[in-house]
Parts: C-alpha cells; sequence; structure tokens
C-alpha cells in the first residue's frame, strides 16, 4: 500500500487536506472525513453468484486503518452509504477496525444504502447523525443540498470522476474530489467503486486521485 500523499485546499475558510486514499482530514476538528465504503459489496456479489476475491473489502479496511494510524482522529465522520446491503460477512471487518480505534468516534450521515435500523449502527459502535448536521459553516449530507447564504456543503454519493487526456488522442478517468466555492463532493472511498464522470459542475476544480498522489484539474 503506498505512502499518504496530501494535498492543502482553502474550503468554506478552513484548511482541508486532501488525500490520495479517497479521504479528507481536518486538522482543526481533528477529524477524517469519507464517503460511499459500500462495505460487504463484494460479500453481496459473491451471494449472487458473482466470483469476487475477499480482499476486495480488506483492503479498504486496511486503508481506513492506515488513515486513523497516520492522524490518531478524535472522529471519523461518513457521508452515507457505509454499508452496501445490509449485514453481512465483510461487515465484521468494520465492526473490527471501530472496536480496535475505541477512543475515536464513528459517525454516521445515512446513505441511501444505509438500510439498517438506526439501533443497528448503534451496536455496531456508531452515532447516527442527521442529514444536513454541520459543524460551523459546513453541511454534511449524502447527496448535494442548497442551503442558505453563507453556508457550505461536503457530501458523497455521487461517485465522482474525471476524464484526464493523456497524450494527443487517448483519455484515463480517475476518481476525484470535486470542489467548487461552497460544494466539495467526496470520491468513494472503496476502491470497488464506479465512476460519474457527468457529475462535475462548470467552473469547478477537480483533485484527480492516483496511487502516488492527486493532481489539480480545472473542470
Amino acid at each position: 500500500m503506498k505512502n499518504i500523499q496530501e494535498q492543502e485546499i482553502d474550503f468554506a475558510g478552513e484548511t482541508l487536506v486532501l488525500t490520495n486514499q479517497r479521504a479528507l482530514y481536518w486538522p482543526a476538528e481533528n477529524t477524517i472525513i469519507l464517503s460511499d465504503l459500500h462495505v460487504g459489496k463484494a460479500a453481496h456479489f459473491r451471494k449472487s453468484g458473482i466470483a469476487l476475491p475477499q480482499q476486495v473489502a480488506t483492503r479498504d479496511m486496511e486503508r481506513l486503518q492506515k488513515l486513523i494510524n497516520h492522524y490518531q482522529p478524535h472522529k471519523v465522520l461518513i457521508t452515507g452509504d457505509l454499508l452496501h446491503a445490509g449485514m453481512n460477512s465483510e461487515v465484521a471487518l468494520l465492526k473490527d477496525i471501530i472496536q480496535e480505534n475505541d477512543t475515536c468516534e464513528f459517525l454516521l450521515v445515512k446513505g441511501n444504502h444505509d438500510r439498517l435500523s438506526d439501533r443497528k449502527f448503534e451496536e455496531l459502535g456508531i452515532r447516527i447523525l442527521a442529514d444536513g448536521y454541520a459543524i460551523g459553516n459546513i453541511h454534511f449530507t449524502h447527496g448535494d443540498r442548497q442551503f442558505s447564504a453563507g453556508m457550505h456543503n461536503i457530501s458523497g454519493h455521487l461517485h465522482p470522476g474525471i476524464h484526464v487526456a493523456v497524450g494527443r488522442k487517448s483519455t484515463m478517468r480517475f476518481p476525484c474530489f470535486v470542489v467548487s466555492e461552497t460544494q466539495l463532493i467526496l470520491p468513494a472511498f472503496s476502491l470497488f467503486s464506479g465512476l460519474d464522470t457527468s457529475c462535475v459542475p462548470e467552473g469547478a476544480y477537480c483533485y484527480a486521485i492516483y496511487e502516488d498522489g492527486l493532481f489539480a484539474v480545472s473542470c
């Protein structure tokens, strides 16, 4: 697994640290923020007869633990789609991480895939937040929403990606952070997820993610 690489940005008057691990760190709040882990997706596919290796889930959990080891956060805030399809064998990997990091609080703004009851999430060690939960003037949601003037939004759900020209005739797709004046869209944390290259608003900046780092692209 590659080392964590960082890109500092200013958003809503705060310094945020984007990483090549598809998560961001907010130093002032000592909080890791990420979205769309889709824990249990590979097991759900295997149950449907689609052969996928266990390493699909293991790699994501290893990356999450690496981020926690690196930043030693007080909180991990997930903006939706923590789970993919309810409880299955891979959720135990997540539960192990939560139990092993008992000084860190795990928070969830539920997404459309998070169909477990709040009580079930609490049994896993996760505190449920209302959609639109705010720290200062930053609201956290699963999908993007409009807020009053002066407010900002960090969200997930869209799995943003961007096409980048490679040479004269070819392009490559990269997962990315999408940053505009009032909105920041997080990449899907799970490596086993598709990319939507149509969700990037005109005038935004994208921070494309690759294994060894990040680079800015004007959209």
